[in-house]
């Protein structure tokens, strides 16, 4: 069981590493494309395309930068270093600032995005930077794995005591046996190739941690 355990986490990292190599690959090749193309006469004489080729080196140094954070915070929760700052916040405002801006996203591949607010209690006190994080992790999640067209929806309603967030989509699902392991830090669903959905592993890691220090529980259906 024990030389399992280590072949197992010895995969993980090589996984992680192979990932991590990958998506710096990536916002490193466009910034040397972005600045050499800078470096072009014809393209430096032209203010509509400097702008367009700076306005690319920043988003993907941004990229780059959140791919940093989201270890470091890993990091920090492993340790229990990570503190909330928790201010009654009116989640549904939230909510809906969040997947306006991510609609954006979503229609650029034909898809849709509808909400359906139902809780009447929504004032909570909550973590507005980890919450919005996590938040936008599980959109991000609902989009990458819909082949086409996604289909996403977010609801939310009170049960008791509790406000639930519910965000379903109609992608490609998962093994029901990965339903436990797509919390466990780095764990990716493969399907045949490991780069087929970018991404490190670490987003529902992350957002299951957050929800757990709001004093939340998260399920997956």
């Amino acid at each position: 069981n024990y030389m399992m355990r280590q072949k197992k986490i010895a995969e993980v990292k090589t996984d992680f590493i192979n990932n991590m190599s990958h998506e710096f690959k990536t916002p490193l090749a466009t910034i040397s494309v972005a600045t050499d193309s800078l470096n072009n006469d014809k393209i430096a004489t032209n203010p509509e395309k400097v702008k367009y080729y700076s306005q690319l080196i920043k988003q993907e140094n941004l990229r780059m930068k959140n791919q940093v954070e989201n270890v470091l915070n890993m990091s920090k929760l492993e340790r229990n270093e990570m503190k909330l700052f928790l201010k009654a916040t009116n989640v549904r405002e939230l909510i809906q600032k969040l997947t306006e801006s991510f609609r954006l996203i979503v229609e650029e591949r034909n898809g849709t995005l509808t909400q359906e607010f139902s809780a009447q209690n929504f004032n909570v006190k909550i973590d507005e930077f980890h919450l919005s994080n996590a938040l936008v992790n599980l959109l991000d999640n609902a989009n990458k794995y819909s082949p086409e067209s996604p289909e996403i929806k977010v609801k939310t309603r009170n049960e008791g005591s509790w406000y639930v967030i519910e965000i379903s989509d109609k992608g490609m699902g998962m093994e029901p046996n990965n339903k436990k392991k797509i919390f466990d830090k780095f764990f990716r669903e493969e399907t045949g190739n490991i780069h087929n959905v970018k991404g490190q592993g670490l987003g529902l890691s992350y957002v299951k941690s957050i929800i757990e220090l709001h004093k939340g529980q998260i399920l997956v259906d």
